[in-house]
């Protein structure tokens, strides 16, 4: 199995949790994009990085577009869910 498909999830998976108190979608959309992206250029004739590269690229102009409601939340040491202001 190629290695490149088993790195490509755990790298993407990374970054979410940069684009979580953002003020739209844009980091998500991007993290969604490039895994369908990936996907779909594992299935056809098209490398792997250009799809993840394409489909990140797609997913991070639509998120830019989607704003979020302006609640953010984090988790404490004990579990509990708290807001915070973005």
């Amino acid at each position: 199995m190629n290695i490149r498909i088993l790195l490509a999830p755990a790298v993407l998976g990374s970054a979410l949790a940069l684009g979580a108190c953002s003020s739209n979608y844009a980091g998500e959309g991007a993290l969604a994009g490039a895994a369908v992206g990936a996907a779909v250029g594992a299935v056809s004739d098209v490398e792997i990085e250009e799809g993840a590269a394409v489909g990140a690229a797609a997913g991070a102009l639509g998120g830019s577009l989607i704003r979020k409601n302006g609640r953010c939340y984090r988790v404490d040491s004990r579990g509990r869910e708290y807001q915070v202001r973005c």
